[in-house]
């Protein structure tokens, strides 16, 4: 048995066994919990997750005839709960623009099968176990193409509002989505939620934006030389631009400060579903928590149809340093286009 607290490499790994070892099991460092990062040791190598090396490392200790063994089933298909956070997830705020959520979206990253070139410098193809952001990006952007071979007139902004508003929030057992350590995950560990490509090709509303209103967030964040460099043209500059704060940026997603004063936001939504459509508002948030929607009601007449509403925090008790967490949904009859609210007391 090994704690995987430090690096395990291969030649560890053949060391243990021609030491006289009969096999080896690899426990999960403690901060991975129920994450299993496979790795392709060899087939003396069994990886556990920390709960179970604890129950095997109990059970070793329990009894000094101790045995085991290893019982291969194949793949096994709807294990639950799923999915959840894989404790190397990179987790918000961000430090650099805290106004806006981060992560956006969670996507399969942990595990994943893929095609593989036939000869690297870590084995040869045709397929292999990865995982990380390497793993997730490329599912995301297949949904992101999926969007916009649906809707090749959308903007970057649409497909990815798109993609968030849609976002799953429960797991297959029908429960909240879970990080690596069975805890109830929060949106700065999955932003807006799991990714649906289903979901995502028909959302009903999308918050736009656009190249100048992306160009006076920067502004508003960087000055000229971030718009500058950002753009790629030293020629720019923030005078004529409006200068737009992180809060006010019209993002699928809702961060503000955690204040006792009121504060506001403005959003405006665009209609990309049925001609004539209702939207009625559906929230969630804390006790401790005040959000006020105006207006309640957005309705629609035609497709490319704009609404602007306005969503007031504020706290009616003091919270800490935590931050407060909630959900604003847009709900009509046939779509439910939903944005996740984070109110820090850290902004």
């Amino acid at each position: 048995m090994n704690d995987t607290g430090s690096a395990i490499n291969q030649s560890d790994i053949s060391g243990i066994m021609s030491a006289g070892a009969a096999g080896i099991v690899l426990i999960n460092r403690k901060d991975a919990g129920f994450t299993t990062l496979l790795e392709d040791y060899c087939s003396d190598v069994v990886q556990v997750t920390v709960a179970d090396g604890n129950d095997i490392i109990e059970y070793a200790r329990a009894t000094s005839k101790a045995s085991a063994k290893v019982i291969y089933k194949n793949t096994v298909l709807g294990v639950r709960p799923s999915p959840t956070v894989a404790a190397f997830s990179s987790r918000g705020p961000s430090t650099f623009s805290p106004g806006v959520l981060k992560p956006d979206i969670l996507a399969p990253g942990l595990n994943i099968i893929a095609a593989w070139p036939p000869l690297t410098i870590l084995g040869s193809g045709p397929f292999n176990i990865r995982s990380g952001t390497s793993m997730s990006t490329p599912h995301v952007s297949g949904i992101a193409a999926l969007v916009k071979s649906s809707h090749p007139d959308w903007s970057a902004a649409a497909i990815k509002s798109a993609i968030l508003t849609t976002a799953d929030i429960t797991d297959s057992a029908g429960g909240p989505i879970l990080d690596e350590q069975h805890q109830r995950a929060t949106a700065y560990a999955m932003g807006a939620g799991h990714a649906n490509p289903i979901k995502a090709i028909d959302p009903g509303l999308v918050y736009d934006l656009s190249i100048t209103e992306y160009a006076g967030y920067i502004c508003a964040l960087l000055g000229d030389q971030g718009l500058a460099t950002i753009a790629r043209d030293p020629t720019l500059s923030c005078k004529m631009l409006p200068k737009i704060p992180e809060a006010q940026l019209n993002y699928p997603s809702i961060t503000v400060p955690l204040r006792s004063r009121p504060f506001t936001v403005n959003r405006t939504v665009t209609n990309v579903g049925p001609i004539n459509s209702v939207y009625t508002l559906k929230m969630e948030v804390p006790k401790s928590l005040t959000v006020r929607v105006y207006p309640e009601t957005l309705v629609f007449s035609k497709v490319g149809q704009k609404n602007t509403f306005s969503i007031t925090v504020s706290r009616h008790r003091s919270v800490g340093s935590k931050a407060l967490q909630g959900s604003l949904s847009w709900v009509s009859k046939k779509h439910v286009v939903r944005s996740p609210i984070v109110a820090s007391p850290l902004l």
